[in-house]
């Protein structure tokens, strides 16, 4: 009994440990405490890499990348709204609204154009830096995380010194956090579910980066076993990416960038 009380002793002093804390959302089996374990740590350095770029380092830095840019690019049409205006009219109605059928098609169209040229940059992304990374692990880490890290502090960084392409809001610096807040926040939000829920992909592990002796767990070509919950996270991830890809459209299209 004296024993089993130490044991719980220690185990609750180590549950009171911050690092402790954190580790073992991390790495739970449980999909959503290990989501819980990205957002909150991600925040955390999101927040220190922001404020070091917004106070410390130039405007701009990280324009003209991939992480502002898209892959496919974000380039609309001009001739949607004359196409369906020769097919429907000047006008046309939806049960008892008139609209002018160039100017909706024109918004509209290129903001559903747009989207979709958007989210297959992010599904590129996902693919390969996510999805691909997490058939390796080290350790406990699967690679994918690595990313998620690496991203994170990048895009601290292009939020801290407006590196966006799109005016801030109220024309400051600190305007770009809004900026962020409209799709940037849901396309990393998106990524943290995409590698919470596709953490146990391993085809590949080692213990430890100084360990060469890599293990199979699999082959490379099976499809990952999804448990309900991981099944979930992995469809709302995908859901999230399709809607920040929505908003960031929005605002392409809102300050003409889809027409250069």
């Amino acid at each position: 009994m004296k024993e089993t009380k130490k044991e719980n002793r220690v185990k609750n002093r180590e549950g009171k440990q911050p690092l402790s804390w954190f580790s073992g959302l991390l790495f739970s089996e449980d999909v959503y405490k290990r989501i819980g374990g990205y957002l909150c740590c991600g925040l955390l350095i999101f927040l220190l890499s922001w404020a070091i770029a917004y106070f410390f380092m130039g405007e701009g830095v990280l324009k003209n990348t991939l992480l502002v840019d898209k892959v496919f690019g974000i380039k609309g049409s001009s001739n949607i709204g004359a196409w369906w205006k020769t097919r429907l009219g000047e006008n046309f109605k939806i049960f008892k609204w008139e609209f002018k059928t160039e100017d909706l098609f024109n918004t509209w169209g290129n903001i559903l154009l747009v989207t979709v040229k958007n989210f297959l940059h992010h599904a590129v992304i996902a693919l390969i830096f996510i999805f691909f990374l997490n058939r390796f692990k080290i350790g406990q880490f699967p690679l994918g995380l690595f990313y998620y890290l690496l991203y994170t502090i990048l895009t601290g960084i292009v939020v801290g010194t407006n590196s966006y392409s799109y005016p801030p809001q109220g024309f400051t610096v600190l305007g770009a956090l809004v900026t962020f807040l409209r799709f940037g926040l849901w396309v990393w939000f998106s990524y943290g579910l995409l590698i919470a829920s596709s953490a146990n992909w391993t085809w590949l592990k080692t213990s430890s980066f100084r360990d060469n002796s890599w293990q199979k767990s699999g082959r490379f070509w099976s499809w990952p076993v999804l448990h309900a919950d991981e099944k979930e996270v992995l469809v709302f991830g995908l859901l999230f990416l399709l809607v920040s890809s929505f908003a960031e459209a929005r605002l392409i299209v809102f300050y003409g960038q889809h027409l250069f």
